[in-house]
């Protein structure tokens, strides 16, 4: 499973693939993740209101598209990811503004090389279908976070989508499912038996955290680096479960955490692996 794919101890993750040195959950950021060393990648999918599922962070697309000045979309710019079709969203660019806002400061800085500044601008928003087919062919294992979408408590559609295309795909094995919207993970649980699930958690442990992790049958827990105290990670380690933290940018808490056996996601995978490599 999942974690057969990685090392016993620590590891390093790249959040929405390599987004520090190529667009966020682009194919292009999921290759560079890749070819830089990653162990593995994380990623968002969401679902068009056509029902096709996608690979994007944010509510709505205004950040990481064109969407503000294309002629077609700039009055929706504000609507939410599902409200779009497919075909919409396929119209959009989802690269050109990683040159432009330089998040990271790598485009500056020259790590982004202007011989890849074309290819960044054909970026476009994938489908989960294509980053499952790359992740198949190449073993590079993935975690799907199902992003907690705007609809009522028991629309787990996403979660059928999401699992059905997993099974399709026959990639059941490298991927590890996560979210913050917990009864996705019930849903999958009853789904398939045999799906790695990590539990997310932002600004707080869940109340007995162990019989909570034990009620998914999950393999894994991920704490926002705020709440990933030594105690905790203690106890969850005595009790079988991995640790995953996130954002992890800081060199220093990256060496501590990989020290003790804690996998790392972080948006700068291609400067963290050798405290990797070190461990």
């Amino acid at each position: 499973m999942f974690f057969d794919h990685l090392p016993q101890q620590g590891f390093i993750c790249a959040h929405r693939g390599a987004r520090s040195i190529a667009p966020e959950n682009t194919l292009l950021s999921l290759d560079k993740a890749m070819k830089c060393g990653a162990h593995c990648w994380e990623t968002d999918v969401q679902i068009t209101r056509d029902k096709e599922l996608i690979i994007f962070h944010d509510s709505t697309l205004n950040r990481t598209t064109n969407i503000a000045t294309h002629k077609m979309f700039c009055t929706r710019k504000e609507d939410r990811v599902e409200q779009f079709t497919l075909e919409e969203i396929r119209k959009l660019d989802a690269g050109s503004w990683f040159l432009t806002d330089d998040p990271f400061g790598t485009v500056a800085s020259g790590e982004v090389q202007n011989s890849e500044r074309d290819t960044i601008s054909k970026q476009q928003i994938p489908l989960l279908r294509e980053v499952l087919h790359f992740s198949k062919e190449h073993s590079f294992p993935v975690n799907i976070e199902i992003k907690s979408l705007d609809t009522p408590r028991g629309d787990v559609e996403i979660v059928d989508r999401t699992i059905a295309l997993i099974k399709e795909t026959g990639t059941l094995e490298l991927v590890l499912l996560s979210s913050f919207r917990h009864e996705y993970l019930h849903r999958a649980r009853t789904l398939s038996r045999d799906i790695a699930i990590a539990v997310l958690a932002k600004n707080k442990h869940p109340e007995n955290l162990i019989q909570y992790l034990q009620s998914f049958s999950a393999v894994a827990y991920h704490p926002g680096n705020r709440i990933c105290d030594t105690e905790t990670l203690a106890e969850l380690q005595k009790s079988g479960f991995r640790v995953n933290s996130w954002t992890i940018n800081d060199r220093k808490r990256a060496e501590e955490l990989l020290n003790a056996g804690v996998g790392i996601i972080t948006d700068w995978p291609q400067n963290l692996l050798t405290l990797s490599e070190k461990g």
